[in-house]
């Protein structure tokens, strides 16, 4: 066996132990993870979704219109391993473990030159925040990551092979990430625009008819579903609400700068296209910040990095700098430069459209790149002191930041953010099924959000029999929406004044509840039972009457 194939299996081993290593206890089942793996058990199950329709290719859940590919992957784990965390997760652990590889032989491809940056760029995936934090959930984006990495290494591969099953690889793979994510219809089109623009010698006369065949055709049949979903069913809802431009400027602000100083100053500074334009900027440049790539991560989305740290290890910040200012400086920029800068000038702009000021989920594809410029700074600093202790300064110093990392994944994230990570669901639902055939009404809280699917899934409830009472309530909003009850569980609110009037009802309630209707300081709050200890105080609280 040849030492890259050594490596190679080393960096797969090692990958996925990290993202494996205790993965159906932490972190804890988001609602989101809940919904793809109750609906592949009730694939599985019935061959239909939760609310019964056959095969879709993009679920209604929460009426966020989920596009269904990962829900498919997960079909063989849970088929495999029953309904549980760690089964619904084993495909983004799969595939981010095996992204660190993809990478390697993406840069390989790219330059054959670049075997050391290849290989710098394999270890930095390995322990880079951002592909750990998404490989350790059911996360889309992760998948959809992976699938434009893979439709880059089969476009050139195609490139330098002339081969048109790679070119036909690419389509397929670039087709899958538009059933993938939603951030992937755009992403994957800036991403082809930018292989095109690279690699216009393949664009020719004598090549046209190959790369329509092999490549414009089947991307075209895998839109088709897409094409018709935004224009004739609910699929686009869910853009409509999470869009920037769905959030004007309201009256009372716009009435303020007015008055401030006249209509036509408000016309010529203050007017919509430079207000949106703004908070479009405003949004795009939050993702090149320090504050977003070293410190903090997604402020804003405390569930999407880890706590104090951001998507990127603190040394990495530095050699991002360097292999970035190198990649830029040369007389030529290299191919290889120009495609991983250009990837990464356009990955967050699928975030900067949207409603938040900062989104790590939605410009995940934009660790790619970050890879690339960190592993070449590396590169750059090594190649050109060639010094042992230099060396041995960068493993240390990525030694320690990982180290901090890991404490900060394992031992602060939850617990700093219990709320973000929706801590309790689970050991609520446990309670509630153990219990629930003492009582005649049960009440369960829906604070966090919908509570329904974690009753689905912790109880394996018989996709069957949930079928014939599915109903979604929609939001007025416009966002999501939620079920109310199922059998005789109620998903709201519980009303203490209510329930202690109520014989024969169990009641769970969130402690914001509790606080909201001050049970905490009455006499009665020695009823209630914490079921999910957390510091020192309990999530969730169980009440028998």
């Amino acid at each position: 066996m040849t030492k890259i194939k050594i490596f190679l299996i080393s960096v797969f081993l090692i990958s996925f132990f990290l993202r494996f290593y205790k993965i159906g206890e932490y972190p804890t089942l988001l609602w989101d993870e809940a919904a793809i793996g109750y609906n592949a058990y009730s694939l599985i199950e019935t061959g239909k979704d939760e609310y019964g329709q056959t095969l879709p290719i993009i679920f209604k859940s929460f009426g966020d219109y989920k596009p269904g590919f990962y829900i498919y992957l997960a079909v063989p784990f849970i088929k495999l391993f029953g309904l549980t965390t760690t089964a619904t997760r084993l495909p983004s652990v799969i595939l981010g473990s095996l992204l660190p590889i993809l990478i390697y032989f993406l840069i390989k491809e790219i330059n054959q030159k670049a075997h050391k940056t290849a290989i710098i760029a394999a270890i930095i995936t390995i322990i880079n925040p951002y592909s750990i934090h998404f490989s350790r959930g059911a996360w889309e984006t992760n998948i959809l990551t992976f699938e434009l990495v893979l439709a880059s290494y089969f476009f050139f591969k195609y490139v330098n092979k002339k081969i048109n099953k790679y070119l036909l690889f690419s389509a397929v793979t670039f087709g899958l990430t538009l059933f993938t994510y939603q951030a992937g219809k755009m992403i994957s089109l800036f991403l082809i625009i930018i292989l095109f623009l690279l690699n216009l010698n393949i664009v020719n006369k004598k090549n046209l008819k190959s790369l329509f065949l092999n490549f414009v055709l089947p991307l075209f049949i895998f839109s088709l579903p897409i094409i018709y979903g935004l224009f004739f069913s609910s699929n686009a809802n869910r853009l409509k609400v999470i869009s920037l431009f769905s959030y004007p400027r309201s009256t009372e602000e716009t009435n303020t700068i007015i008055n401030e100083s006249s209509q036509l100053d408000y016309n010529i500074f203050h007017n919509h296209l430079s207000f949106f334009g703004r908070n479009v900027l405003l949004r795009y440049f939050n993702h090149f910040s320090p504050k977003f790539l070293a410190f903090e991560g997604d402020w804003q989305n405390p569930r999407n990095s880890a706590s104090y740290i951001g998507v990127i290890l603190y040394p990495s910040l530095i050699f991002l700098i360097i292999g970035i200012f190198f990649a830029l400086s040369r007389r030529k920029i290299d191919k290889i430069n120009l495609f991983f800068f250009l990837w990464l000038l356009v990955a967050p702009i699928p975030a900067a459209l949207t409603r938040d000021t900062v989104q790590a989920v939605r410009t995940m594809s934009f660790s790619i790149p970050l890879i690339y410029f960190i592993s070449l700074g590396i590169y750059v600093v090594v190649n050109r002191y060639k010094n042992i202790f230099i060396c041995s300064l960068i493993i240390l110093a990525y030694s320690i930041s990982f180290i901090y990392y890991s404490d900060l994944y394992l031992n602060h994230m939850v617990k700093k953010s219990p709320d973000d990570f929706l801590y309790g669901y689970q050991q609520s639902m446990d309670y509630l099924i153990k219990n629930q055939n003492k009582f005649k009404n049960i009440i369960m809280s829906d604070y966090y959000g919908q509570a329904y699917i974690y009753y689905l899934f912790y109880s394996k409830y018989p996709p069957q029999r949930y079928q014939q009472q599915a109903k979604l309530t929609e939001s007025s909003s416009g966002d999501t929406g939620k079920v109310e009850q199922i059998d005789n569980i109620k998903f709201t609110t519980p009303d203490y004044s209510l329930i202690k009037t109520q014989p024969n009802t169990l009641a769970i309630f969130n402690y914001n509840e509790i606080y909201r209707q001050s049970i905490d300081k009455s006499d009665s709050f020695k009823d209630f039972l914490p079921l999910s200890p957390i510091n020192n105080i309990s999530t969730f609280y169980a009440y028998q009457n």
